[in-house]
C-alpha cells in the first residue's frame, strides 16, 4: 500500500486519474478592458449542506479575470494570480453552465461591499468557508495574537498552480463548523492511497474548528482543544457524476476516528465520510475526500 501525505496532490490527480482538464466558459473580452489574465491549474471540490456539488475528478483552470467579468471585484492584479473570488465564480460556471449569466449571476452568487459572501448557489452562504491545501487562508505577516493571524477574504486570497481548494457551506451554520480530513495511522495527513484489491486501508477521520481555529497554527489549535477525532463516521464511495454516496459496509469510525476498510474491485475511487458525531452539538462537519487507486499488481 502507498499512502501520500503531500498537501499538493494536483499532479497526482492529473497523472494517476488521467482525466482531461475542466475549464469553465472563457469570457469574451469586454470593450476597453485590460486583458492580462493569468491562469492557475488547481484541484477543486465544492459542497453545500453536507452534499458534494463538484468533486475533483479533473484539474480546473482558473482565470484571474473571472470575477470581474460578472461585476465582482478582487484586490489581486490580473497579471499576478487568480483570487478565491475568481475560483468561486468559476465554480458556479462549472456547476450551473449557461444558467450562470452576467445578468442573473447575483441570484446565485452575491458578495457584499466587504467581500463577504451572502448567497452561494442561490442559497444563504454567509458562513461559506474555503480551504487551501488543507489550511485556513491568513496573513502570515500579520500580528499573531489571541485570535491567531488575520484571516484573508475571498478577494484578498491568491491562488496558484497545483493548489488544492475546497469550498463548504451550511445554511444553518453558526460559524462553529469543522473542516474534516483523513489522517494516516502515523499521524500524517493522508491525501491519496494506492492499494491492491482487497488490501486493508486504515485511516483516521479528524477535524478542526475552522472559522475560530483556522487562523491559529496547528499546535495551538490542539492546545486550545479545537482539533478532534470524528467518531461514528460512515465511509462511502462518491459517484463523481451524480455525487451520490454509496456506503462501504462495516466501515464506521471508532471513538478515536479510526476505521479499516478495503475495496475489492480495481478502479479509481473517491472516499468520503458522513454522519459522524460532531464535537459540539451545534456544529456541522464538512465532507472529507480521499482519492483511492485500486490496481492489480
Amino acid at each position: 500500500m502507498s499512502m501520500g501525505s503531500d498537501d499538493r496532490i494536483s499532479r497526482y490527480i492529473m497523472h494517476a486519474f488521467s482525466r482531461s482538464t475542466k475549464t469553465a466558459r472563457i469570457p469574451r473580452k469586454k470593450p476597453g478592458s485590460i486583458q492580462v489574465a493569468t491562469t492557475a491549474r488547481i484541484v477543486l471540490s465544492v459542497q453545500y449542506d453536507g452534499r458534494f456539488t463538484f468533486i475533483p475528478y479533473a484539474p480546473v483552470d482558473i482565470r484571474s479575470d473571472s470575477a470581474e467579468w460578472y461585476g465582482y471585484n478582487d484586490s489581486i492584479p490580473y497579471d499576478k494570480a487568480p483570487s478565491m473570488l475568481d475560483v468561486i465564480t468559476q465554480a458556479h460556471e462549472l456547476i450551473y453552465g449557461d444558467a450562470f449569466t452576467e445578468k442573473e449571476c447575483r441570484c446565485l452568487l452575491d458578495v457584499d461591499e466587504n467581500g463577504i459572501l451572502q448567497t452561494v448557489m442561490g442559497l444563504p452562504g454567509i458562513y461559506t468557508c474555503f480551504v487551501i491545501n488543507g489550511q485556513y487562508a491568513y496573513d502570515a505577516e500579520s500580528e499573531y495574537n489571541n485570535f491567531g493571524f488575520r484571516g484573508l477574504s475571498y478577494a484578498e486570497t491568491p491562488i496558484y498552480d497545483l493548489d488544492v481548494v475546497e469550498l463548504f457551506s451550511f445554511p444553518n451554520s453558526r460559524g462553529m463548523d469543522y473542516y474534516t480530513y483523513f489522517m494516516a495511522p502515523d499521524g500524517s495527513w493522508t491525501r491519496f492511497v494506492e492499494v491492491e484489491p482487497g488490501e486493508p486501508i486504515t485511516i483516521r477521520h479528524e477535524g478542526f474548528l475552522f472559522v475560530v481555529g483556522g487562523p491559529f497554527v496547528h499546535e495551538d489549535r490542539i492546545e486550545r482543544r479545537m482539533v478532534s477525532p470524528i467518531p461514528e463516521s460512515q465511509l462511502a464511495v462518491v459517484n463523481t457524476s451524480t455525487y451520490e454516496l454509496t456506503d462501504i459496509e462495516g466501515a464506521v469510525t471508532d471513538d478515536n476516528g479510526i476505521v479499516t476498510f478495503s475495496l475489492d474491485e480495481p478502479g479509481d475511487y473517491y472516499i468520503t465520510a458522513h454522519n459522524g458525531v460532531p464535537p459540539r452539538n451545534w456544529s456541522n462537519l464538512s465532507l472529507p475526500w480521499l482519492p483511492v487507486i485500486v490496481r492489480e499488481d
